[in-house]
């Protein structure tokens, strides 16, 4: 590889650092914005106020973003000017770097092309709707979709991305984690009582809220939006990332046990929810188990659904 192309690789993987990078600083303005308040009831609850966020670190995260974008774009364009030989094994740090440079691209591009030109397109109805505001909040995993697939494409079966196989013993153990997953759920709420903490975290209420809007207004996609964004979108695209590209490239480098941790502790902490940080944490270490048990991603997509179809469900009653 000639030195311009190292340089031009250089500058890409620079730039999908810093646009992670710009992902985990919005997480942690999120988790900054959060206050613990009683309510009438004596029940302390966890409420997000953005009038808390820091200026500067919100002007900071902003400049890394951008700086990302150009920076992994250009290095990408300057990249395509030669052939670059495939690569045998795409489980290593740069490869997952680059991984999620792409989704990155796709995710902020997408938002600031929307904000400040495409959005103007949709008619208003339609953009003020509770449906495509449920759209919205998965744009993230609606870029994982798109971005890793392709950028695994030469070796899916290297993140799990394998044909679907649908066993008896896939199905068993998909049934027993949802189990498992419903204890968690039973105990999280009773300690929430034992303690005087409502678990029904914003983000939860957020979710129910667009769940509920939309359900009595527009027509049936509308309607059925939001449970497509959090039971089919949001599965696959988080699935995609943390056990597929995550787990995967910390499994090779340093272990299952660290793929596991690591790719669990992530999910949980992108989710920014104080609350119910430690259940969201099992339940992607059950994920993790699951993907790592049977090899696939296709076992913990199903499991993720199930469990959000049905929340879904159980909300809307």
């Amino acid at each position: 590889m000639n030195r311009g192309r190292v340089w031009a690789r250089r500058v890409q993987v620079t730039g999908a650092v810093l646009l992670c990078g710009g992902y985990l600083q919005d997480v942690l303005l999120t988790l900054q914005s959060l206050t613990l308040r009683r309510d009438t009831h004596g029940t302390w609850q966890v409420l997000s106020d953005p009038t808390s966020i820091s200026r500067n670190w919100t002007l900071a995260a902003f400049f890394m973003i951008i700086v990302g974008l150009v920076a992994f774009a250009t290095g990408y364009l300057l990249r395509r000017r030669g052939a670059e030989p495939a690569s045998i094994n795409r489980l290593t740090w740069r490869h997952l770097c680059l991984a999620l440079g792409w989704v990155g691209l796709l995710f902020f591009g997408g938002m600031y092309a929307f904000y400040f030109g495409l959005g103007a397109l949709v008619p208003s109805a339609l953009r003020q709707s509770a449906g495509l505001a449920a759209l919205g909040s998965v744009s993230m995993q609606i870029a994982a979709i798109i971005a890793i697939p392709l950028y695994y494409r030469r070796a899916t079966h290297e993140i799990g991305l394998n044909r679907p196989v649908l066993t008896w013993r896939i199905v068993g153990y998909v049934l027993m984690f949802f189990i498992a997953i419903f204890a968690v759920s039973l105990l999280t709420h009773s300690l929430g009582n034992w303690f005087g903490i409502n678990t029904n975290s914003y983000r939860e209420q957020n979710i129910s809220s667009e769940l509920h809007t939309a359900w009595w207004q527009g027509n049936l996609f509308l309607k059925l939006l939001p449970i497509l964004a959090s039971s089919l979108i949001a599965p696959i695209g988080e699935e995609l990332m943390f056990r597929g590209a995550v787990q995967s490239t910390v499994t090779t480098k340093w272990g299952p046990l660290a793929g596991l941790l690591l790719s669990s502790l992530l999910f949980a902490l992108v989710h920014a929810d104080v609350v119910l940080f430690l259940p969201i944490f099992v339940m992607g270490l059950l994920f993790g188990i699951l993907r790592w048990v049977t090899g696939s991603l296709w076992a913990p997509i199903w499991l993720h659904a199930l469990n959000n179809f049905y929340a879904s469900f159980l909300d809307l009653l």
